[in-house]
């Protein structure tokens, strides 16, 4: 085992660290659609608290590695730089979900929050791209496309998807869930 072996091994970690909190984050976000009652919005909510401590080992797990792997042996190619430029928008946006989660979880009536849905859902496509960008390595213009396919993949979701949520009742006059 050498140190290009161990840092490509972190830098996985950190990919599946970075898919575990995106998890956590649709899960969450998705039960939040269905929820009726404030007691049921804390507890969902609750569970956001995890994010707040994978999201960034994951930040640091893949960007350091994957730093040094572009410095010392992989070069800056498209594929790479793209994928970098895709981590940033990635992170504004969980930054946009962020930013709104107070405000949700003020107002239960703000549970369906359709920004919020496409976010996690674009950003799952966009982390799915970059994966594919990671393994296949294509050239600039094939790098930009499968981005550009798989951010608008998670956002056609986003919008089929994006109604009341199966199963789900409006909230029962309840205006603040905490």
């Amino acid at each position: 085992m050498n140190i290009y072996s161990i840092v490509l091994y972190l830098h996985i970690v950190g990919a599946l660290l970075l898919f575990v909190a995106m998890g956590i984050e649709f899960v969450t976000v998705s039960r939040l659609r269905s929820t009726v009652t404030a007691e049921q919005a804390r507890d969902w909510l609750s569970v956001l608290g995890s994010i707040r401590v994978i999201g960034p080992v994951a930040l640091v797990a893949i960007l350091v590695p994957g730093l040094y792997m572009a410095a010392t042996s992989a070069g800056w190619e498209g594929w790479n730089i793209l994928a970098l430029v895709a981590m940033v928008g990635m992170a504004a946006l969980a930054g946009s979900n962020a930013a709104r989660m107070p405000a949700i979880g003020r107002s239960i009536g703000r549970l369906r929050d359709r920004i919020v849905w496409t976010s996690i859902l674009t950003r799952i496509g966009i982390g799915l791209g970059i994966v594919l960008l990671m393994t296949a390595k294509p050239d600039l213009v094939g790098s930009i496309v499968a981005l550009v396919v798989f951010a608008a993949a998670g956002a056609a979701v986003a919008f089929a998807t994006s109604g009341t949520a199966p199963g789900s009742t409006e909230p029962r006059g309840l205006e603040r869930a905490s």
